[in-house]
């Protein structure tokens, strides 16, 4: 199952879809023809509908398989996957994890050593955009880049959690562009290290999505290739197996004095080639791909923020 957050171009409010072969069903909709009666309050919200999981799973179920090649045609049900506007995968109560040099390859290429336990970091909720949604560069930084990575979206609330049954907790995955401002991140405050916050999420910054695949369609998320394309030009290519902490170990560490809840996100790390190594960096105009194997390709355009005062 691939699920959309979303809104359609004839309606306000956003909600939860089905992405299926280049069309989108419409949930609440959906709910709203087949049974008569306003949909549940969990089609509005990713972490409220894997919350639901018992419900909200079984009638998304049901919704599908009404639909046939001939019922494509119903106005308000269904709507062509290019004419919606994504947000990103997200819900009300979301926390965004990061874990820093998490690849073999591209802790070679910075040259530093490999951490001996997961490095963790929170992004703002605010800095998540949606596919085809544009990728501010703001006023403050010269050096914007790339880093594509898996997204691990949470599906059931943990604590204290082992890394021996971690994936019991997992919904599904996405793709997730972590863009870091290099001019930002390179800076050392007061000796107290990395500027975390203004490196990694400044507004409007973050690409999530397309939609959340179930995990039941990806089997072994150690097997899966990313790439990054700038203006149609490859610049990162990797393997998920090169993942220096699995995504076992990852949910394990985090959950420690943390519940994770339905909806959070994990970002586990990016392979070689981001463009600060070789002083390239983003500009406006640019177009960026992320493609994960399975899931699908996350685009984006880049441009500069209007001026504000």
């Amino acid at each position: 199952m691939r699920i959309v957050y979303f809104t359609p171009l004839n309606r306000e409010i956003p909600r939860l879809g089905l992405y299926v072969n280049g069309v989108v069903v419409d949930l609440v909709e959906s709910y709203r023809r087949l049974y008569g009666v306003e949909a549940p309050h969990w089609f509005y919200d990713l972490g409220e509908f894997l919350a639901n999981e018992k419900y909200s799973f079984r009638i998304a179920e049901e919704i599908l398989s009404t639909y046939s090649k001939s019922a494509r045609s119903s106005i308000g049900e269904i709507y062509d996957s290019q004419n919606i506007i994504y947000h990103p995968i997200t819900s009300r109560d979301q926390r965004i994890f990061c874990i820093a040099l998490n690849y073999k390859s591209h802790v070679e290429e910075v040259g530093r050593p490999p951490p001996e336990k997961p490095y963790i970091f929170i992004k703002l909720k605010s800095a998540l955009i949606g596919h085809k949604s544009p990728i501010i560069i703001p006023r403050i930084s010269t050096a914007p880049d790339h880093e594509v990575e898996l997204g691990v979206v949470i599906g059931k609330k943990g604590k204290y959690l082992s890394r021996r049954n971690a994936l019991e907790y997992v919904a599904g995955y996405t793709i997730f562009n972590d863009v870091s401002f290099r001019d930002w991140q390179m800076k050392y405050h007061q000796g107290l290290g990395i500027d975390w916050l203004h490196a990694k999420s400044l507004d409007s910054s973050t690409p999530v999505g397309p939609y959340l695949v179930t995990k039941d369609e990806i089997k072994d998320p150690y097997s899966l290739e990313l790439t990054l394309k700038v203006n149609g030009e490859t610049r990162q290519r990797g393997y998920t197996s090169e993942m220096i902490f699995t995504i076992e170990e990852i949910i394990e560490a985090i959950s420690q004095g943390i519940r994770i809840l339905p909806g959070d996100l994990i970002a586990t790390g990016t392979p070689a080639g981001v463009g600060h190594t070789k002083r390239l960096y983003l500009k406006e105009g640019d177009v960026i791909d992320a493609e994960i194997a399975k899931i699908g390709v996350l685009t984006n355009p880049v441009i500069r923020e209007v001026s504000e005062e």
